[in-house]
């Protein structure tokens, strides 16, 4: 037999069929090394996830209410006709030395109303209910729109019912609404953007003893003794909403004039302080201004901030204390800071970085499909 082919191992031969313990203790040390470094890749990537997941979740909330009120003041409407300056059928007796005056002209008019403006103070505070301007920071919006909304099972499946709508921010308890599966425990005071929606049945617009009577209950406080069918009417839609920001957009003068001087970014001009039934002095054909016309375009901005934030800033203070609203109200008071929206909104999340808030700004312009913007 060859000696290659020998069964027989040579004296002082090493077998080399295992490894030796400085060659394992190396391989541990390089596997230890590989586990960390994935240990550290994978906590990296939960915690990216988890923190987007979260932010996505946090104002998730406030996309869906800003979509909201995008899509209902779209449908906003006046039903605007046209009618004699002077009416005949006035009564003769009247001590108004116009009241049987012969018309003169044709002028536009209007039963329903779209008013926008700063919640609380700036002039005439649309909510009379609304608290100060720290606990209603920002602006209200009010107008009329076919929203179909009915308590009144008798009128279920009438989608074009005439409905009031409005929107603003208050800071209150959920005291009230809030369900009772869960455990009692001390009220949450937060910022909330309102949804003011009384049914059909109840729509005041067309009461003659105050203009304005419609949307009076706008800010009443949710009440416990609520039943399903005789609820308040203000419902809140989204948590933790600091500001809502309505600016119409109105032709400019050289826009009205026709001149063809003004392209299409000077075209417009953004106001604060809007209402449909009041003459302001616009150049216009007619003589009425923008009375009884809803603006052709809507900028609507929407500032949110997270959960987590809301929840710090209430443990600094008294919780039942707005930890915002004054700063933003005052920014928001007058239409030079309406005709700068841009320097405006940087001067808010300005204030709100310097105070390490997490937040978020909506912003969208809304076509309303009812506006006739036309002489």
């Amino acid at each position: 037999m060859s000696p290659r082919h020998s069964i027989f191992r040579k004296p002082g031969a090493r077998s080399r069929a295992a490894f030796t313990l400085v060659e394992v203790l190396v391989s541990m040390t390089v596997l230890l090394i590989l586990l960390l470094i994935s240990a550290q890749v994978i906590g990296t990537v939960q915690s990216t996830w988890t923190a987007s997941n979260a932010r996505v979740s946090q104002f998730r909330e406030a996309r869906t209410a800003f979509d909201i009120i995008t899509r209902n003041l779209s449908q906003a409407t006046l039903n605007t006709y046209i009618d004699y300056d002077q009416s005949y059928l006035q009564d003769s007796d009247s001590t108004d030395a116009t009241a049987t005056s012969a018309p003169s002209k044709y002028i536009r008019k209007s039963d329903l109303r779209f008013v926008s403006g700063p919640a609380v103070g700036g002039g005439t505070p649309l909510l009379t209910q609304g608290g100060s301007a720290a606990e209603s920071p920002g602006h209200a919006v009010f107008f009329q729109a076919p929203l179909g909304v009915s308590h009144d099972p008798a009128f279920v499946g009438l989608d074009r019912l005439l409905c009031g709508r409005g929107y603003f921010v208050q800071y209150t308890s959920d005291e009230f609404f809030r369900p009772e599966v869960l455990p009692a425990g001390l009220p949450r005071f937060r910022y909330r953007l309102m949804e003011f929606s009384p049914p059909a049945e109840q729509n005041l617009v067309y009461d003659s003893a105050s203009n304005d009577k419609w949307f009076s209950q706008a800010g009443v406080p949710v009440q416990g003794t609520e039943t399903p069918v005789n609820h308040g009417l203000t419902r809140p839609i989204a948590d933790n909403i600091i500001a809502l920001i309505i600016a119409p957009m109105l032709e400019t003068d050289a826009a009205v004039a026709g001149n063809g001087t003004t392209n299409s970014s000077d075209a417009y001009r953004a106001v604060f302080n809007y209402d449909s039934a009041i003459n302001d002095g616009t150049p216009t054909a007619g003589g009425q201004g923008n009375q009884h016309r809803l603006p052709p375009l809507v900028k609507v901005v929407l500032v949110a901030i997270d959960e987590r934030t809301a929840d710090r800033l209430g443990q600094i203070s008294d919780p039942s204390t707005p930890p915002f609203g004054t700063e933003i109200s005052s920014a928001l008071s007058n239409d030079t800071a309406a005709q700068n929206l841009n320097q405006t909104m940087e001067d808010i999340a300005k204030t709100l970085n310097e105070r390490n808030v997490n937040f978020r700004i909506f912003s969208s312009t809304v076509a309303i499909r009812g506006a006739k913007w036309s002489n």
